[in-house]
């Protein structure tokens, strides 16, 4: 009797120690096999300097629409916060300061360089002008990409346009005035968007009928008329005009 008993306190002995076995095993197993969690690559950091920037021209029209206006846009960047800091001096409007802030941003994306360390600050040089509007974002984007690769935009060369997040170059008013303005002041390339180196206007005809004495009838029409602006500049003043769409056509024809 009391050897069946010693036997029933083994077996039960030998199966605590088999799943305590089993447990301890299945445990090791799990642990070395679980995944190890994917380390995130580092972004790339601009090399150490301080106040680098650059330059380029900017087109505007003046706020009564008579005519453009040519001056600069100006990029410096410093160490700081990831930031972007605007001038307003001339006065900007808020969609021109939100132009900015994309510029930057695509900026980054193109030269795979993080600001997150560096103030970006954007200053114009247009003496007297309120300016409003996003068509500076491409002339802002490519002299942000000039001044992160240390390099100068090419001064005979001016570009107007939006620029999209994407890095796509989006259409802008007043391009016949801001031709004519680039040039008058030098410029032998310019560029625009896409689509908008033919300008659709419309040219006034006026008739007259006469249907009895001392009465006539005068009619006015608007008639459309396009204009190739690359025969106009090249005719005018010399300039060649080109379509860009994407900001890496535009750092390709201005990035010296």
């Amino acid at each position: 009797m009391k050897k069946t008993k010693s036997m029933n306190q083994g077996r039960k002995v030998a199966i605590i120690i088999s799943y305590i076995f089993v447990f301890v095993v299945g445990y090791t197993l799990a642990y070395q096999l679980k995944p190890v969690p994917e380390q995130s690559q580092p972004l790339a950091q601009l090399p150490t300097y301080q106040n680098y920037s650059a330059s380029t021209n900017v087109l505007a029209v003046k706020g009564d629409g008579s005519s453009g206006v040519m001056g600069k846009v100006i990029i410096e960047i410093q160490s700081g916060n990831g930031r972007v800091l605007m001038n307003t001096n001339p006065f900007l409007e808020p969609d021109t300061q939100y132009s900015a802030e994309t510029a930057v941003s695509v900026a980054q994306n193109i030269t795979g360089k993080s600001l997150k360390d560096r103030d970006v600050i954007v200053s114009f040089d247009m003496t007297g002008q309120v300016l409003g509007g996003p068509s500076a974002g491409a002339a802002m984007t490519v002299a942000t990409i000039a001044a992160i690769e240390e390099k100068q935009v090419r001064k005979d060369v001016a570009i107007t346009g939006t620029i999209e997040q994407s890095g796509n170059i989006g259409r802008i008013g007043g391009v016949l005035e801001k031709a004519e303005a680039a040039g008058e002041n030098g410029i032998k390339l310019f560029l625009v968007p896409e689509g908008e180196g033919i300008l659709t206007y419309y040219e006034q005809q006026l008739t007259t009928k006469k249907v009895s004495p001392g009465f006539v009838i005068r009619k006015i029409n608007y008639v459309p008329k396009t204009l190739d602006l690359n025969n106009y500049t090249m005719t005018q003043w010399g300039m060649k005009t080109e379509e860009v769409s994407t900001i890496n056509d535009a750092v390709a024809d201005m990035l010296g």
